[in-house]
């Protein structure tokens, strides 16, 4: 850990949004374990906030709280999506304590390899979050991978995610394509790739993966 954040400016800095403080304090304590951390910490309390901070900070790492709020979820899974294509090498360390297996799907099919439960021991904390920094493959924590007890979902494309996001609101794969101003069929195949992907098998499994996101 040191290593990383010492040399050649790899990382300059831990921004951890917590919108709890007694979790962020947790979180705080948890990285000053670490040799090398020491002040390197910023605490972010309102998503909106994290937008600036981040560009302003190129080169760092973000631990993401993921709530059971439908009203934070869903800002919690815009900052994601803009994450991802703004810093598409970075990696973004989710700490969670909704343990909903189609969130915890999407969120992996958004392209978040790092997935941590709130109720694991600090020790695996520390020890998934040095990990990141080296590994290229997906990093769940145990009980994160006992909750899915099944392979991963692929990620999404940009397209499937437009896909998904039109019919999550409650729209057709006609008025999607219309909105999107795509081919019935090429949204069609976009919607039955994303499925696959997500694990969900019929209509109804996309309707509560909907209600989940947006808390409807």
């Amino acid at each position: 850990m040191k290593k990383i954040i010492t040399t050649s400016n790899e990382l300059s800095q831990i921004m951890v949004i917590m919108p709890c403080v007694l979790t962020a304090a947790g979180i705080i304590h948890q990285l000053k374990t670490g040799p090398g951390i020491k002040d390197a910490i910023n605490i972010i309390k309102d998503i909106d906030d994290a937008y600036d901070e981040i560009l302003n900070k190129p080169h760092s790492m973000v631990v993401l709280n993921i709530s059971n709020s439908s009203k934070q979820l869903a800002d919690e899974i815009k900052f994601i999506k803009w994450y991802r294509k703004e810093k598409p090498n970075k990696t973004i360390v989710i700490y969670t304590h909704n343990h909903k297996v189609s969130i915890l799907k999407y969120l992996s099919s958004l392209g978040v390899r790092v997935i941590i439960s709130q109720y694991e021991l600090p020790s695996i904390f520390m020890e998934m979050l040095i990990k990141s920094f080296s590994s290229s493959i997906a990093l769940y924590s145990p009980m994160i991978k006992k909750i899915l007890q099944e392979q991963m979902p692929g990620e999404l494309t940009v397209c499937e995610i437009q896909v998904i996001e039109q019919l999550i609101l409650g729209h057709n794969v006609t008025q999607v394509a219309q909105h999107l101003g795509r081919d019935v069929r090429t949204v069609s195949s976009h919607k039955r790739h994303a499925m696959e992907k997500l694990g969900l098998h019929c209509d109804k499994d996309l309707h509560v993966l909907g209600c989940d996101l947006t808390g409807k």
